[in-house]
């Protein structure tokens, strides 16, 4: 008896532990995660958001995306979105051939993503502030941690879109993909926080 109603809590609490898992998953501040949609093309579908910390100089924003199926077009772009009181948008190709430069725009902080389609980026003259790489289905961004305002909480979020220059601007023509698709709010968490978890976290 004592047995059956001891495996009968085992498996109350594995159930009831299932779902709060799952919801720590997409609670965590350091990760953002999206939901696959077949309907786009591999290298336009994000999969994942993921924030480290490298060294003791730069945060790293990591975004995940299916294996591409056919060639990317000039003009897609991966767009990593920092909030911090403005809203900065750092675009690399997604296409590798097209090099890893980071070019640096701003929006009106007042303006949603959801109206980032149509939207004219200002460019900023932050040369060399911030670097991006390529990983496998992916690409990392390198944000300084010098350049983080710690009296500022923090929001990112990530876009697959096509664009072009337009002077010194940029034309936002379509919006792909978002990383956090889907939420109502914008998820804003203190930049000493986030980065105290990526730091008690780190291997």
């Amino acid at each position: 008896m004592r047995k059956s109603v001891a495996i009968g809590f085992t498996i109350l609490a594995l159930g009831a532990a299932l779902p709060l898992a799952a919801m720590s998953n997409y609670d965590d501040p350091r990760v953002v995660l999206s939901y696959m949609d077949k309907s786009l093309d591999g290298a336009r579908d994000i999969l994942r958001l993921a924030t480290a910390v490298e060294g003791d100089t730069h945060l790293v924003f990591e975004v995940k995306t299916r294996a591409s199926e056919r060639e990317p077009q000039d003009q897609d772009f991966v767009s990593l979105q920092i909030s911090q009181g403005e809203t900065r948008h750092l675009l690399v190709p997604i296409d590798p051939a097209s090099g890893n430069s980071v070019v640096n725009y701003e929006v009106d902080s007042a303006q949603g993503a959801a109206g980032l389609a149509g939207v004219r980026l200002r460019a900023v003259p932050e040369a060399g502030v911030f670097r991006a790489r390529r990983v496998p289905r992916g690409v990392e961004f390198l944000v300084p941690l010098s350049w983080i305002d710690y009296r500022e909480k923090i929001a990112f979020d990530a876009f697959t879109l096509r664009g072009r220059a337009s002077g010194e601007d940029f034309l936002v023509d379509e919006v792909y993909d978002q990383a956090g698709k889907g939420r109502t709010e914008t998820r804003r968490v203190s930049a000493i926080t986030l980065l105290n978890n990526l730091c008690a976290t780190r291997k």
